[in-house]
């Protein structure tokens, strides 16, 4: 039941952050076309217009099935990058304390490329469920087809959600830096880790 839960959470997420992206690029593509048939509209006549027009209508439902293709379109590679990014950021938060604590115990001692390593070890290990959640299968696409059958009350629920979450990740990660910053100039100086020397 748990999975469950967070395999839904996870999927809504990417599922709004996909419909953002759609809605956002939807108003930009309507002004680009309107200013671009405006062109042969008041430039170009006869055959050379309609040859013009039927070009464009042609191209532009070929950049729509580009587009809108669940699982290997445009929007889709967007959203999932997004929420890898804003996913990551609630992960990164530990990789920056890490990092601090390594480069305050250890920077004279660890090579930089091994500091790194293992600071980023979190991410990836936070992001095995998300992936299995999501993407493992293409899961997205089962709850995409329930999550348009919605009615306009989940919509905006969920859409502040995620809002709420790709916040959530951008602030979270900033503190982790703060944290960071802190730790390596001695500010929390009195940190003791068990497994580290003192």
């Amino acid at each position: 039941m748990i999975e469950s839960r967070f395999a839904y959470f996870l999927n809504a997420v990417l599922y709004n952050i996909w419909f953002w992206d759609i809605r956002s690029q939807d108003i930009i593509n309507r002004m680009v076309y309107t200013v671009m048939s405006l062109i042969p509209k008041y430039l170009l006549w006869g055959k050379c217009r309609d040859k013009v027009f039927e070009l464009q209508r042609q191209g532009k439902m070929e950049f729509e099935k580009i587009r809108y293709d669940k699982e290997s379109g445009f929007h889709i590679v967007i959203a999932n990058n997004l929420f890898g990014a804003f996913y990551s950021c609630y992960s990164g938060f530990l990789s920056f304390v890490i990092a601090g604590i390594l480069i305050r115990k250890f920077v004279a001692v660890i090579n930089p490329a091994i500091m790194i390593v293992i600071s980023i070890i979190p991410i990836g290990a936070f992001y095995i469920p998300a992936y299995k959640a999501v993407f493992t299968d293409d899961r997205y696409l089962k709850y995409f087809k329930q999550f348009e059958k919605e009615d306009k009350r989940w919509h905006k629920k969920w859409a502040l959600i995620t809002w709420a979450f790709c916040v959530g990740g951008v602030l979270i990660n900033f503190f982790g830096i703060i944290t960071m910053m802190a730790i390596v100039s001695g500010g929390y100086s009195n940190i003791n880790v068990p497994f580290l020397p003192h």
